[in-house]
């Protein structure tokens, strides 16, 4: 089974804000970068998860409603319509929600300060932000959404693609179960605004096909 793993278009806060968990606004540039990424996936999604937050959640509708599907119908010789035709079911979980950063949620970085920042980017797999997550925190939710609500499709259903609309943090946390990767080094991995990344799940391994696209 094909999963593509699709971030959230850019916000409109842009990257010099926490704003993790927080409903922020998009972009002015939502409908180009939406429009972009449409175009890396297939039309016939078996379902659609996406994190509740807003930003997400936009995306996903417009995506269900674009892959519509339905069946055909001969109502005259030559002539065809399309009968029953409805947007994949999105399912929304908020264990694809973002790092949680408690605190410091809507604050700049730079305002937060070094003598708290320093020691948390050291070791932010297992410092929590103050009344918020570590990564490890992030890693794990994650996994239990990919272990009760992916795998299972992958082994009963395994024809049909699935689509997962979340956030950079979260796509990293799948792509370290993926690839074995250790968590320090999550962000070592590029994701772009309105990014796809392709997962193949075979019987006995991950596919990695792209990142990134």
């Amino acid at each position: 089974m094909d999963v593509y793993l699709i971030r959230h278009t850019e916000v409109a806060v842009g990257r010099s804000v926490a704003y993790g968990q927080s409903d922020v606004e998009l972009a002015d540039t939502y409908e180009e970068q939406r429009d972009r990424l449409i175009k890396h996936l297939p039309d016939d999604p078996m379902a659609i998860f996406s994190s509740p937050l807003r930003r997400c959640q936009q995306l996903a509708t417009d995506l269900a409603a674009t892959f519509a599907h339905g069946s055909q119908i001969e109502t005259a010789p030559g002539q065809t319509a399309v009968v029953d035709a409805h947007p994949p079911l999105v399912q929304l979980d908020d264990r694809l929600k973002e790092f949680f950063f408690g605190d410091w949620e809507m604050i700049p970085w730079a305002d937060i300060g070094r003598a708290a920042l320093d020691p948390w980017m050291a070791d932010f797999v297992n410092i929590k932000t103050p009344n918020g997550e570590n990564f490890n925190d992030v890693f794990e939710r994650v996994g239990d959404f990919w272990r009760t609500m992916v795998l299972p499709l992958a082994q009963t259903q395994p024809t049909q693609p699935v689509f997962v609309v979340s956030h950079g943090g979260v796509i990293r946390a799948l792509l370290c179960l993926f690839l074995d990767l250790s968590l320090q080094n999550a962000y070592r991995i590029n994701l772009d605004y309105g990014a796809v990344t392709k997962l193949t799940i075979t019987e006995s391994s991950y596919t990695i096909q792209y990142i990134n696209r």
